[in-house]
């Protein structure tokens, strides 16, 4: 397991079997958003925060497959450092990324999930 690639990268962590905490470089244009991109496998669920969006989300893991799960922010905050906690449960394997450009167009914009094979 790698941390998922994004475009314009502007962190990455992992695989990490553990809880962290990773940075991320200032980038970008007022107008990008930052998406979040995490792969993992093993039963349970990361919770990710993010202090200079004063976000948080989850992100669920699965047993079998691994599959990519993000979020992504469209905020003027979005061009600025920061950095990433992550806690894992035990049993968890996981990576992240972080990466800066337009919004995808999805159903829902800001939270996306994408199975193996699938288009990055």
């Amino acid at each position: 397991m790698a941390p998922p690639r994004v475009d314009s990268q502007a962190g990455a962590y992992g695989p990490a079997r553990d809880s962290a905490v990773f940075n991320y470089d200032a980038a970008g244009a007022r107008e990008d958003s930052i998406r979040f991109s995490f792969q993992c496998q093993g039963s349970g669920t990361l919770k990710v925060r993010i202090p200079v969006l004063h976000a948080n989300f989850p992100v669920q893991c699965d047993r079998g497959d691994l599959s990519e799960r993000g979020v992504d922010f469209a905020v003027p905050a979005a061009r600025l450092a920061g950095t990433v906690h992550v806690t894992a449960p035990p049993g968890v394997t996981w990576a992240g990324s972080v990466g800066r450009g337009e919004a995808e167009e999805e159903e829902d914009p800001s939270i996306w999930q994408r199975g193996p094979g699938e288009g990055s």
